[in-house]
Order: C-alpha cells, then structure tokens, then sequence
C-alpha cells in the first residue's frame, strides 16, 4: 500500500452513533494506522467525546440535514437549506487550510456542504452513499438536482451494497462503486458452543421508527400467543422517545403483550443482549444494508429479515445463513419464526458457522481499511483540478440571493421556538399542579365529564393520555392534523369523520391553541378546552 496520502477529513451527519456512526468508529480504530484522520460532526455532538477518546482531532461545524418527509418540501424550506449548507462549506475551508486536508470523506448521502468545501478549496472528494431515503425513510432531499450535480463531481460515489448500486443507476445513472461496510470482526464475535440452546427468545435493536418495522414483530409475537406459544419473549432494542414508540408501548399494553415484549432504550453494545437471544430480527422497510443483522450473525443468533433490500442480500435466499418474511407481513413473520424454532439444533448450529464464516470473509474491518487507503490514493495520484469557477459562481450568487431576502422558513424557525417555549411554560404549569397533590382528571369530575378526545398527539398530548388513562375519565378519541405513523397504532380520528360522542374535547396544541379551540367549536361542540385553560383551572386550589 502506498503512503501518499495523509490527511482526510470525514463528514459525520449524525450527533449519535447510530449505524453510520458506529461504521466511521470501526473505521477510524484501523484506518488511522495508515492515515491522519479529522472528524467534523454537528454542534454538540454526543458522539465527540467517543471520537476524542481515541485521539482523533474533531471539529463541529453548524449544518443541517438536507431532506424532508416526501411531499412536504417548499420552496422556503429549500432556501433555508441551502443557505445554511453553504455557511456550513465556508466553515470547513479555514479547516482544511490548518489540518492541509487532501480529501473529504463524505461519511453519508444526508448533506452536502463538504462537497461545495471540497469545490472550493479544489480538493477531491468522495461520498459514501449509505442510505436510501425514499424506499427506507419516505424522505426526499430539499435540492436534489443541485445533490445531483455533486453526485456527478465526486471522484467517487462508494455505496454499501449491490442493492443501494442498482438504485442510484435506477435513479441517477451513476456509476458507484460497491464496498461492503468493515466491522470489528472480535468486538461482536461470539464463538457458537456445540451445546448451545435455542430458548424461544428475540431481539430486533434499531431505532424504533416505522421503516424499521417494529409491529411487524410485535404483531408476529400476538398470533404466535393465540398458537399456544406462551414462552416466547421479544426484546426491541432502540427506544428514542418519538411519537411513534409511544404509541408501540400503547399497542403493546393494550393487546396484553406487556409479559412478553421488552422495550429497551438505543443500546450502544448488543453484547449480552446477543448472549440472551437465540434468534434476531431484521424487520426493515429496503435497508440499504443491515449493520445489526451483520452483528447478530456474529452474536451468535439465527437471524430473521425482510425480503427486501439489503437484508436479502446478507442472509441470501437459501437459509444457509439464515431466513427471509414477506415484508409487512406479521403472519409470514410469525410462521417463520416457527418455522426457525422448530428447525433442528444441529441445522442451527450449522447455520450460525456459516452467517459467522461469511460475516468474516466479506465485512472484515482490516480489509476493508485496506480498500479505502487504497481507494484514497488512487483518487488523491489521479486527481486533476477540474475547471468549477462557472459553478462555483452560481453557486455564490445563489447564496447571495437567499442571504438576502428573509425567507419564509427563517420566520418559520422563529414559530418553531415559539412553540417550545409556549410548550415549556405548560409543561411548567402541570408540574406545580403536580407538586400540590392534584391530577388534571379532578377538573373533568367536577364538570361531571367522563369522556374526553384529546387534540394534538405531540409531547403533550402523550403526557395527558398517560395521566388520564388510568382515571376514571374515558379517553374516546384522539384527534391530530398530522398523525403519522402513530395512526397505524391507535384509533385516531378526524372531526369530519361525523359527530364525536364526548363530553369534552382538550386541545394539547401550544401554539395557536385559542385558534383551534374556536375551529372546533364551528363544528358545533360546546365543551372545548385548551391545555392552558385547564391549567389555571388549578390556581385557586394550590
């Protein structure tokens, strides 16, 4: 291997080490035997201190990521991003003078200011293209012709998998190169004993969210406790907080599934978790490639994925290293969950040696630091200047035209911050009725309610169905503009869908809650109380 380059500067995009972090963290354990390495990651990364702790000089830079949920892009919102994402490239260039960085390493396809860093300081760069965000997250990126048009720059797009390959030519027509992502083979390795036992227990890790198909399993685990599996115990490993989990554990409690499934929060070591389980799921929407069905097969469980994506392309369609549901299918799911119980110990044992024999052959970290440096300098020797003034300059005149003018997404980023501090005075509000000994469910007895709808599932909507759901006060419907990936947990509804039969409908909506307190009486209820307005409710009685 050549020692001609040195320096590389690689873009993180996320705050935490989720599976792109945990990548670069194996990455940069090896690769820094062959090079220097600078890390820049956002402002106040979490991840920073893990980066430092192997010496690794790290900067954060002010950016954000570039996409939205698909549909929801506006023309203000393309401004902002690209406003922000050029700051963010004008913050790398004194960077990459002080460190003398010969390449970027762009770590993910979620933003691209390293890109426009790297055009204007007239260095090469390469983009590790790790997600897809339509057929995994249902996002799509605010300026995708201009992503476009860096794609087409780079001196070389890396993706992960044969999948993510085919569709970027699908999409794009580029040219990509496929590397397998590296993992430290010993780090997740546990050898698979000769007596080893398969207790019909499962672990699906991922952060809980609708892509990664978290119902499905859960669903899997309640028709295989109507066959008479009684035993069976289900760990999701991934909670974060979101809307979404919430309404899991919800689904969970609600269809008496609470003995038998576990929700653990984002582990950062799977280890002993992988020691506990026999079997480990895979349940997402077109992974691009599948990290945590790698390290299970190294953990010593029988994996279980979607046919789709990347998740097929790792476990293969032979059952040799392990076996494929049709996605979005809990019956097919729980069927081959059956199917990989009943299977014999010794099939098992067999299957585990070859997933672990193929995890070490094609994701060995070693040799994947060896195709990178190598990939480096091949790009670094053949590397020649290309003529990008007419770009560039296009490019600062359209900064300079959205620096100019106030968008409406800066007045949007004011709303923002209005609504948490409106959110926090009410969430301050309840916990001094809290403090003097009262429950909001007081209020709704002395008016002789015993049903209520609750408007707006954000924070605190949650927080108001977790205080009144076991009170006497009935929670008959929720109501919310945008529900989400909730709506497929729990039964909302929306105030067109005919009279609502309540007592009293709250309205959990910091901001604007005067408003859609009156929209909703335009419907013809007469009991209607914003959140705030049930809070002072309490004053007389601290």
């Amino acid at each position: 291997m050549g020692n001609m380059i040195k320096n590389v500067l690689y873009i993180l995009n996320d705050g935490f080490l989720g599976g792109a972090g945990h990548s670069l963290l194996d990455t940069m354990k090896e690769i820094r035997k062959f090079i220097n390495p600078i890390i820049i990651m956002p402002k106040a990364a979490d991840a920073k201190c893990v980066f430092e702790s192997l010496n690794i000089h790290c900067y954060e830079v002010d950016f954000i990521v570039d996409y939205v949920k698909i549909g929801d892009v506006t023309v203000a919102q393309q401004k902002v991003d690209y406003k922000q994402s050029y700051e963010a490239a004008l913050q790398l260039l004194p960077i990459i003078k002080k460190e003398k960085i010969q390449l970027i390493h762009i770590n993910s396809s979620v933003s691209y200011f390293g890109a426009i860093a790297a055009l204007t300081a007239g260095i090469p760069y390469v983009w590790h293209i790790r997600e897809l965000m339509e057929e995994q997250f249902g996002c799509e990126f605010l300026n995708i012709q201009l992503k476009y048009e860096l794609y087409a720059r780079a001196e070389r797009l890396v993706v992960i998998s044969d999948y993510v390959k085919q569709k970027y030519y699908e999409k794009y027509s580029l040219k990509t190169e496929r590397i397998y992502d590296g993992i430290d083979i010993q780090k997740y390795k546990i050898s698979v004993d000769n007596d080893k036992e398969f207790p019909p227990y499962f672990l699906m890790a991922a952060v809980i969210s609708q892509g990664k198909g978290q119902i499905d399993a859960v669903r899997a685990i309640e028709i295989l406790l109507k066959q008479g599996y009684s035993d069976v115990r289900l760990v999701i490993a991934g909670a974060q907080g979101s809307g979404y989990e919430w309404a899991l554990k919800k689904y969970i409690r609600n269809t008496g599934l609470v003995k038998n499934i576990k929700i653990l929060p984002f582990q950062d070591d799977l280890t002993e978790l992988h020691r506990w389980a026999s079997y480990a799921l895979t349940c997402s929407q077109c992974e691009a490639l599948g990290r945590v069905t790698i390290e299970a097969m190294l953990g010593g469980n029988v994996v279980i994925g979607a046919d789709s994506g990347g998740t097929r392309e790792i476990i293969g369609g032979d059952e040799k290293r392990g076996f494929l549901y049709e996605l979005h299918n809990s019956e097919s799911l729980a069927n081959v969950m059956i199917q990989a119980m009943q299977c014999s110990k010794d099939a098992k044992r067999q299957m585990l040696v070859e997933s672990q024999k193929y995890a070490e052959n094609i994701f060995d970290i070693g040799q994947y630091c060896i195709k990178i440096v190598e990939m480096y300098n091949d790009v670094y020797t053949s590397f020649i200047p290309k003529d990008n003034k007419f770009f560039l300059d296009e490019l600062k005149e359209k900064y300079r035209e959205v620096n100019n003018k106030a968008t409406e997404e800066n007045r949007g980023s004011i709303n923002k911050n209005q609504k948490a501090e409106a959110a926090f005075f009410r969430a301050i509000k309840w916990l001094e009725v809290k403090q003097s000994g009262h429950n909001l469910s007081e209020y709704f007895k002395e008016q002789g309610y015993r049903s209520v709808a609750i408007y707006g599932m954000a924070d605190l909507g949650r927080r108001l169905y977790d205080e009144l759901e076991n009170s006497d006060i009935e929670i008959r419907y929720l109501l919310d503009k945008n529900p989400g990936d909730m709506a497929k947990l729990l039964p909302f509804v929306s105030l067109d869908c005919g009279r609502l039969d309540v007592d009293v409908i709250v309205v959990t909506v910091a901001a604007g809650e005067r408003n859609i307190v009156n929209e909703i009486r335009e419907y013809g209820y007469n009991n209607v109380i914003g959140l705030s307005e049930l809070l002072k409710q309490f004053d007389i009685k601290k």
